[in-house]
C-alpha cells in the first residue's frame, strides 16, 4: 500500500513539473490556461514525493527568498489599509510572488529549468512567426505605413505585452546562441533573436519596447567589448553592426511616426488637457507626487493608489480619459503605496538579484542580466507587477534561475545542476 502511495506521489511530482512548463508556455497566450497550470503545479508541489525535502531546498534559493520577503512587505502594507478582507483583496494579484517557491520545489535540476525556458521560448517563437505571417499578408494592402495600426501584428496580447515578450525572446535566443557550439542550432538561435528584435523595431509600435531596445543594444555592445577571446577587429565590426541596426531602427517610418505622435501627445495635453498616451502619463505623475508627499515614509497602503487618485479628481467635469488603475510607473506606485521604506526594500531586492545573477555562468548570466534590464527599463513606463502578463513572465522566468552554489558544485562533480 505504501509503495503504491509513494509511486503515485512520484508521478504527481512529474505532473507538477510538466504543469510548470505548460504555465510558461501559456503565459504569452492565455490567462485561464496559465492559472490552471500554476494551480495544478501547486497541488503537485505539495502532494508530490519528498515534499518537505524539496521545500527546504527551495526556501534557501535567493530568488525565492527575495520574492517571499517582498510578498511579506506587501502583506504588511495591506494591513495599513485594513486588517480584514479589504487588505487581503489588495494582496490578491501579488500572490504571483509565491510562484518562485512552487517552481523551485518542482524544477530542482538544471535540465528541468532549461526545459521551462525552452517552453516559454517556443511559445513566443510561435507568436513571432504568426506576427510575421500577418505582416507578409498585409504587404499587398497598399500604403503600409498608413494602413497599419498599433495592433496590426499582435496575436494574443496587446502590442506592449507582445513587444516585451519578443524582447525577452530575443535576449534568450541571443544568450544561448552566444555559447552554442553546434553551427546549425547557433544560426537558428541568432535568426530567432534577430527576427524578434526586428519585429519589435519595424512592425510593433510600442514605445515601451523602443525604450527597452536601446539599453539592450548597449548591453550587448559592452559584452562584445568585454569578451577576452574576441579580437578587437571582431569587436569593432560587431559594434558597428549594432550602431547600424540602432540607427536604421530610429530612421524607420513607424519609429519616426511614434516619436512625432509622442510630441503631439504632449502638446495636446498641455494646450487642451487631452488624455493622450503621453498626456495620461504626465497627468499621473502630476497626481501621484502629492500622494507620495502626504505619506512619504510608509505610503498609503497596498492598493490605495487608485483610491487616493480618485480623491484628487472627484471634481465635476474631470476628463474620464485620465482615470487609470495604476500610475504606469513602477517606482511611483511603490512610493505612493509603500513609501520610501518600501521602495528602499524593493531596490535592495533588485540589487541582491543583480548580485545573484553576477555569480551565474553564461548563458544564464547574460540572459538574466537582460531580463533584469528589461524589467527595470519597462518599469519606467509601466507598472510591471500590476499587469498579469508582465508579472507572470518575469516571476516565472526568474523562478527558473540556476542557483549559483549548485552550479559550482555540479561543475566540480561534472554533473548537471
Amino acid at each position: 500500500m505504501l509503495s503504491h502511495v509513494a509511486t503515485a506521489r512520484d508521478k504527481g511530482l512529474e505532473v507538477g513539473r510538466w504543469a510548470v512548463l505548460m504555465c510558461l508556455f501559456s503565459v504569452p497566450i492565455n490567462k485561464p490556461a496559465t492559472n490552471i497550470s500554476i494551480v495544478l503545479a501547486l497541488v503537485c508541489a505539495v502532494l508530490g514525493g519528498r515534499a518537505l525535502e524539496r521545500f527546504r531546498n527551495a526556501i534557501r534559493q535567493p530568488v525565492v527568498i527575495g520574492a517571499l520577503l517582498w510578498f511579506l512587505a506587501l502583506f504588511f502594507s495591506a494591513l495599513i489599509v485594513s486588517p480584514g478582507a479589504e487588505g487581503l483583496a489588495a494582496l490578491g494579484p501579488y500572490k504571483a510572488l509565491l510562484y518562485p517557491l512552487i517552481v523551485a520545489m518542482l524544477l530542482d535540476t538544471r535540465q528541468w529549468r532549461d526545459r521551462a525556458l525552452f517552453s516559454f521560448g517556443l511559445s513566443v517563437t510561435l507568436i513571432l512567426l504568426t506576427s510575421w505571417a500577418q505582416f507578409l499578408i498585409a504587404i499587398p494592402g497598399g500604403d503600409f505605413a498608413r494602413t497599419t495600426t498599433v495592433d496590426s501584428f499582435t496575436v494574443f496580447k496587446n502590442y506592449t505585452q507582445q513587444g516585451l515578450a519578443f524582447l525577452v525572446l530575443a535576449a534568450l535566443a541571443a544568450c544561448f546562441a552566444n555559447v552554442e557550439q553546434d553551427g546549425k542550432r547557433k544560426r537558428i538561435l541568432w535568426f530567432v533573436a534577430g527576427a524578434a528584435f526586428i519585429n519589435v523595431i519595424y512592425l510593433l509600435q510600442s514605445r515601451t519596447a523602443y525604450l527597452i531596445a536601446a539599453p539592450l543594444l548597449l548591453y550587448w555592445g559592452w559584452r562584445l567589448l568585454s569578451r577576452q577571446r574576441s579580437r578587437w577587429r571582431g569587436a569593432v565590426i560587431a559594434l558597428l553592426l549594432l550602431a547600424v541596426v540602432g540607427t536604421a531602427a530610429m530612421l524607420t517610418p513607424r519609429f519616426q511616426q511614434r516619436i512625432v505622435q509622442a510630441k503631439e501627445d504632449v502638446s495636446l495635453y498641455s494646450t487642451q488637457n487631452a488624455p493622450t498616451s503621453m498626456g495620461v502619463r504626465l497627468e499621473l505623475w502630476k497626481r501621484t507626487l502629492p500622494m507620495i508627499a502626504s505619506a512619504p515614509l510608509f505610503g498609503h497602503g497596498l492598493g490605495q493608489w487608485k483610491e487616493e487618485f480618485l480623491k484628487q479628481v472627484k471634481e465635476p467635469g474631470y476628463n474620464p480619459g485620465f482615470l487609470m488603475g495604476h500610475p504606469h510607473q513602477e517606482a511611483l506606485q511603490i512610493l505612493a503605496e509603500q513609501g520610501v521604506v518600501g521602495f528602499a526594500l524593493f531596490v535592495l531586492a533588485l540589487v541582491m538579484l543583480a548580485m545573484t545573477i553576477r555569480r551565474l555562468e553564461p548563458p544564464y548570466r547574460d540572459f538574466y542580466s537582460c531580463l533584469l534590464l528589461i524589467y527595470v527599463t519597462a518599469g519606467l513606463a509601466n507598472c510591471i507587477l500590476a499587469d498579469f502578463s508582465h508579472r507572470h513572465i518575469f516571476l516565472m522566468l526568474l523562478a527558473c534561475i540556476p542557483v549559483a552554489p549548485a552550479m559550482a558544485r555540479a561543475r566540480a562533480l561534472g554533473v548537471p545542476a
